[in-house]
């Protein structure tokens, strides 16, 4: 895994982000909503994006990893460790089906988080 997963990719995410190209799932979805509310945020889809966003403009450090078992055999899957300094664990993919979307799949307080 590299230290990061490089401009090209960050620059993809972040178009697709702005053309509103992007999904939720319901697993983010739940453990995010509470998150955003420790920070002040209405609980909303477009904040988790939002905050998604501002972190890869901000040059906030994202990893490549493989997903699926075998790995890779799901794709590639894009992590944040520790975004908030408090645990916050972000995992996104790009699926390509009718078009091609950012899908955040993971906004949780990482268990391994020892602050």
């Amino acid at each position: 895994m590299s230290s990061d997963a490089g401009k090209e990719v960050r620059d993809e995410l972040l178009r697709l982000l702005d053309n509103d190209d992007w999904q939720v799932t319901e697993s983010a979805r739940s453990t995010a909503y509470p998150i955003l509310r420790t920070m002040g945020r209405m609980p909303s889809d477009g904040a988790i994006i939002e905050h998604v966003s501002h972190l890869l403009r901000t040059d906030f450090p994202f990893h490549a990893v493989p997903l699926g078992e075998p790995p890779g055999s799901a794709g590639t899957g894009y992590m944040m460790n520790n975004a908030d300094g408090r645990g916050l664990y972000i995992k996104m993919t790009i699926r390509q089906a009718r078009t091609t979307e950012v899908w955040v799949v993971s906004f949780h307080v990482s268990q391994h988080f020892r602050g």
